[in-house]
């Protein structure tokens, strides 16, 4: 009887899955990025003028276009804009914002007939690469 033994050196596979392991108790740096993807977006959505999914917003009212410098949406002292920023951990990223009025942006106010213009979220492209960018971080 012939026998054929096949040993494969698992060397390499481990040396992935050690590096893989070491990653994952770090997740700081991926996170990081995706706060810089999801800062780049909310820069597109103000440039856009529509929300994460490319709706566009609500136009601003007559009575406000008036009294208002500028036609762009949401940029009247660009406050709001420039304080969007992200943390980012071991566990986790956060993205917002501080102004007292940015949840009456991003979600409407309908004591002030003020229409919802989101300009933080993701879309199912953002979290699709959201993924890609931890799976890079990961090496798979």
């Amino acid at each position: 009887m012939t026998d054929i033994i096949i040993t494969l050196n698992d060397l390499v596979a481990r040396h992935g899955l050690q590096q893989i392991e070491e990653r994952l108790h770090n997740l700081r740096p991926a996170f990081a990025s995706m706060g810089e993807y999801m800062m780049r977006r909310a820069e597109d959505n103000f440039k856009g003028e529509h929300d994460p999914d490319g709706v566009a917003w609500a136009p601003l009212s007559a009575a406000y276009r008036k009294r208002k410098r500028g036609t762009r949406i949401l940029t009247e002292s660009g406050r709001l804009r420039a304080s969007i920023t992200y943390r980012a951990d071991g566990t986790q990223v956060v993205a917002g914002c501080n102004p007292v009025y940015a949840r009456a942006q991003q979600y409407g106010y309908q004591r002030r007939n003020l229409p919802a213009r989101p300009f933080l979220g993701a879309s199912e492209g953002d979290k699709q690469e959201l993924g890609e960018i931890l799976l890079d971080y990961l090496n798979l």
